[in-house]
């Protein structure tokens, strides 16, 4: 029983140990394909206080690895947010999510078609399209990318996809993260 037991907790740990090399070997095909310098960080914190009601993560980078305010976070699936507060280790991401953050998103349409707008933060289901302009019906799940307008978020970023009256559904699982992306723009 106490082998049977034992081997029950090594085939466990196996089953964590390749789960996390699926996912690190995704980050880092993720890394490769991209042409700027990103830095790979570890999630420390999530919610809790006054981070909790504005949406923000604690990361296990800081300013003596290179990390500035303003800087864009992201994971595979798209868009995470933007530091707002850096430490020496450590640094906060306000999450795409959050009411106050704004992204100029565009969609992307195989007949040419565009609708353009501010992406405000909604929930981890919805987040909302507003101020509208260009082609006014555009197909359910169509991909909502960043526009690159306004310079603070690179052009071509998945935000989610388009689920009609405004909504959009995010690309990324917040409250799932593990490891996060910090384009470093030095």
């Amino acid at each position: 029983k106490r082998e049977l037991a034992a081997l029950a907790l090594d085939l466990s740990e196996s089953a964590n140990i390749e789960a996390e090399n699926v996912r690190l070997r995704r980050a880092l095909n993720y890394i490769e394909r991209e042409k700027n310098s990103y830095l790979a960080a570890p999630v420390l914190s999530r919610g809790g206080g006054a981070a909790a009601v504005r949406n923000i993560i604690r990361v296990g980078k800081g300013s003596l690895d290179g990390v500035c305010e303003g800087a864009v976070v992201t994971v595979p699936e798209g868009l995470v947010g933007r530091v707002v507060s850096v430490t020496l280790h450590t640094c906060e991401v306000m999450l795409l999510t959050d009411a106050t953050l704004r992204v100029a998103c565009v969609s992307e349409s195989g007949d040419g078609g565009r609708l353009y707008g501010i992406l405000f933060g909604g929930s981890e289901e919805t987040l909302l399209l507003k101020h509208l302009s260009g082609r006014d019906a555009i197909a359910d799940r169509t991909r909502i990318v960043t526009s690159g307008e306004g310079g603070v978020f690179p052009r071509g970023l998945e935000v989610g996809v388009w689920l009609g009256g405004g909504m959009v559904q995010p690309s990324v699982a917040y409250s799932t993260l593990e490891d996060v992306f910090i384009r470093c723009v030095k």
